[in-house]
């Protein structure tokens, strides 16, 4: 499934690879590879994983780093085993390109050789990121960046908190701004992927409608012939 969402006239694209060659800060790539796995979560969650994790078949619209397509969709597979590990395939691949962009060697990465090699590609992740990649890589994790990079958040801000506390200072002034903690990203992104991959959500209605429209049809059908059944016993 080529899954071309946005209309080119009215959206301008980017893929991922000419984005990173004019955006090396390592800040802006972690928050782009964020937000693909918001979509990525997103288009799982949805019934489709990834077909091609080519940087060149992941573009960014709009010059927007949180709206993110991955052009190239297959469907999950039914069987439950199966769908499982389809899902865990793509959060390892795109673990893979992501250490791959870090340690700019994507073109020549071997799975097998970044799992036995990991500690060699660890001087290039942010520091903090480096747990998550090595148990999606080596342990075979099936855990969302996003995920992690949440639960981090909070426990270094419970740390922070905490340390405040003990010291005699208001801790949770400081980590909170008008009720919301400062800093925490959040796991979704539904409002623009709403909007992205749209025709996911429009494949899937589709189906649900037709699921419902057989048996009401069906049962129409057998009120019609019932009816006509009773018409022909008067005659």
């Amino acid at each position: 499934m080529n899954n071309k969402l946005f209309n080119a006239k009215n959206h301008e694209s980017i893929s991922l690879a000419d984005w990173l060659n004019s955006h090396p800060s390592e800040d802006d790539i972690r928050t782009v590879f964020l937000n693909m796995d918001r979509a990525l979560k997103y288009i799982h969650d949805h019934g489709y994983c990834i077909e091609v994790f080519f940087p060149t078949e992941i573009e960014i619209l709009n010059n927007e780093i949180d709206h993110i397509q991955f052009n190239k969709l297959i469907e999950l597979s039914k069987d439950l085993d199966r769908r499982r590990q389809m899902i865990k395939e793509d959060i390892f691949n795109s673990s893979l390109v992501q250490i791959g962009i870090y340690s700019n060697s994507l073109k020549y990465l071997n799975p097998d050789f970044v799992k036995e090699n990991f500690d060699s590609f660890a001087q290039f992740l942010p520091s903090g990121d480096v747990p998550y990649y090595r148990g999606v890589v080596q342990r075979g994790a099936t855990v969302y960046f996003c995920e992690f990079a949440v639960e981090r958040r909070n426990r270094d801000l419970d740390n922070l908190e905490k340390e405040l506390g003990e010291a005699g200072g208001n801790g949770k002034a400081l980590v909170k701004n008008s009720g919301r903690i400062i800093g925490v990203e959040t796991i979704n992104n539904d409002k623009i992927n709403d909007s992205i991959y749209r025709q996911i959500n429009g494949f899937r209605d589709s189906a649900f409608i037709n699921i419902l429209a057989l048996p009401t049809l069906i049962l129409f059908g057998l009120v019609i012939l019932s009816i006509i059944g009773w018409i022909v016993s008067f005659i």
